[in-house]
């Protein structure tokens, strides 16, 4: 049994209220509603009754929620931060382990260099890290500019404090020291904070991908 215009329209109405604009998402879970709705009709129940059993189905998944991959501080519905999830959770592991892996390597391995050398490469990595924050703060600023929300765009919020490590990098300290030795902390900061701009490169193109198909499709 299908709903008629008018009973989709408040279908639509009940997900605006949630405040439920993800436009990667709102389509799959208007559809979703509609067929949970119509299911239920189908028993014999009115469209009300049925409604109203199924927002209550719903309910949980509008729930405010966080991760552990996202930390404490970012919550969501958890249908958004589910999905997050699924999307984030080999960038997580990543993550860790271009921090974790130049560590553990030089503790073992200690690898020295030429003073010269050494300098060489830190004054590379340096500008080449500095030119990094700026294109971070670029996609910070487009992130604020946009109106459309997607899963993607969550993501990217959860992200931008991990730029604090090339912050450190360029600011605090440098990969080599001045000796010629590789300082283990500050690589692993060097490699995380690459990471992360990876990370947030990834996240932004598949969140323009998104904007401009929706684009796309409304007109």
């Amino acid at each position: 049994m299908e709903l008629t215009i008018k009973e989709i329209e408040n279908v639509q109405d009940y997900l605006a209220s949630k405040n439920f604009d993800f436009i990667d998402l709102k389509d799959e879970i208007l559809d979703h509603i509609i067929s949970d709705v119509e299911n239920f009709m189908q028993k014999g129940n009115t469209f009300e009754e049925a409604f109203a059993r199924v927002k209550i189905r719903w309910e949980k998944h509008f729930r405010e929620t966080s991760s552990f991959f996202f930390g404490m501080l970012y919550s969501n519905s958890k249908i958004v931060v589910n999905k997050a999830v699924k999307q984030f959770k080999y960038f997580y592991f990543l993550y860790l382990a271009a921090y974790i892996l130049p560590v553990a390597f030089l503790k073992v391995i200690p690898i020295q260099v030429s003073k010269g050398f050494a300098n060489s490469i830190n004054g590379f990595l340096s500008g080449f890290t500095f030119s990094m924050l700026i294109y971070i703060g670029f996609i910070i600023f487009k992130i604020i500019q946009l109106k459309q929300k997607t899963t993607y765009s969550f993501i990217l919020k959860t992200q931008f404090f991990g730029t604090i490590f090339l912050v450190l990098a360029v600011f605090v300290g440098s990969v080599f020291k001045e000796n010629g030795e590789m300082n283990p902390v500050f690589t692993g900061f060097v490699s995380a904070g690459f990471t992360v701009v990876y990370i947030c490169h990834h996240f932004f193109k598949k969140h323009k991908e998104v904007v401009t198909k929706y684009q796309i499709s409304k007109t």
